[in-house]
C-alpha cells in the first residue's frame, strides 16, 4: 500500500511555527486587499469580508461593488462602484474598474453575493485572470466554474470551496478522479494531492470533520475541533479572509492557509 507522505495532520498547535499570525507593526506592511462582490439584492459577503479584514488588521481594504448598490451603500473612500447590468450584478464593463483597483492591491478576494447573471459570470471569470493573487469563495465559485480550465492554469489562485463545488470543478476540467460526498477522507486527500500537482491552485475544503488544505501536491487536514468554525459557518467568508490576511503577512501561501484555520 502506498504511503501518503504528502498528507500531514495539524493538531491544536500550528503545524508551521514560522507563520506570523500577528499583523505587522507598521500599517504599510500589513498589505492591501481588494474585495469584489455584491449585487443589487445583497452585499453581505462583501461587508462581512471587509469588516473581518479590518478586524484582523489588514493594512488597506478596498471594496468593488456594482453601482446598483449606490443607494444602499454610503459613499466612502474605501468603496469603488463599477457598472452593473440590468439585474444589478457586475456588467462586463466593470472589468476595467476591477483592473484599475487591482493595480493598488496586493491580493484580491472574490467574496460572493454576485448573483447568477450570465454577464456577471463573464466578469467574474475574467476577474479570475487579473494579474494579482486571488482567492474565490462562496457563490462566486459557482460563477467562475464554467471557465475553470482557463484560470486553473495560472499561479496565485486559491479557492475556499464546499465539496459539491469541488465536485463540479473536477467535472468541468474532465479530471479523471471523481469527487463524491461519501468518499473516505484518504481518497479525497489523494485526489487533491494529484489535482494540485496538475494545477497550481490552492484548495481549502471541508470533509469528514476535517478542514483540508492542498497545494503543490501537499495536503494538510485539521480537525474542526481545533478551529473556531462549525460545518455551516465555515462558508460565511471569515476563513477566506483570514487565509488572505496571513498570506499578506507571510511568504508561503500554503503554510499561511494551513495555520489560518486554527483558532
Amino acid at each position: 500500500m502506498e504511503q501518503m507522505n504528502y498528507w500531514k495532520k495539524q493538531g491544536e498547535k500550528a503545524l508551521f511555527g514560522d507563520v506570523d499570525v500577528e499583523r505587522p507593526e507598521q500599517r504599510g506592511q500589513a498589505g492591501r486587499l481588494l474585495i469584489i462582490g455584491g449585487n443589487r439584492m445583497s452585499f453581505f459577503a462583501v461587508a462581512n469580508a471587509a469588516s473581518k479584514a479590518n478586524e484582523l488588521g489588514v493594512g488597506e481594504v478596498k471594496v468593488l461593488l456594482p453601482d446598483s448598490l449606490k443607494s444602499k451603500v454610503p459613499a466612502d473612500e474605501g468603496v469603488i462602484f463599477a457598472p452593473s447590468e440590468t439585474s444589478g450584478g457586475f456588467s462586463k464593463e466593470a472589468l476595467n474598474f476591477a483592473e484599475a483597483a487591482a493595480e493598488n492591491a496586493d491580493r484580491i478576494l472574490l467574496a460572493g453575493d454576485m448573483g447568477k447573471n450570465s454577464e456577471t459570470a463573464v466578469f467574474a471569470e475574467r476577474a479570475m485572470k487579473l494579474e494579482k493573487s486571488i482567492l474565490v469563495t462562496r457563490d462566486a465559485v459557482d460563477l467562475v466554474t464554467g471557465g475553470t480550465r482557463d484560470w486553473l492554469e495560472r499561479l496565485g489562485v486559491g479557492m475556499v470551496v464546499t465539496l459539491p463545488q469541488l465536485q463540479k470543478i473536477f467535472r468541468n476540467t474532465y479530471y479523471p478522479k471523481m469527487i463524491t460526498l461519501s468518499m473516505p477522507l484518504n481518497q479525497l486527500v489523494e485526489a487533491l494531492h494529484k489535482f494540485t500537482i496538475t494545477y497550481p491552485v490552492l484548495v481549502a475544503t471541508y470533509h469528514a470533520g476535517q478542514v483540508v488544505i492542498a497545494f503543490g501536491g501537499e495536503v494538510v487536514s485539521t480537525s474542526l475541533e481545533y478551529t473556531k468554525y462549525t460545518p455551516i459557518d465555515l462558508w460565511n467568508g471569515d476563513l477566506a479572509v483570514k487565509i488572505i490576511a496571513l498570506q499578506l503577512w507571510n511568504q508561503n501561501d500554503f503554510k499561511a492557509a494551513v495555520v489560518a484555520v486554527l483558532k
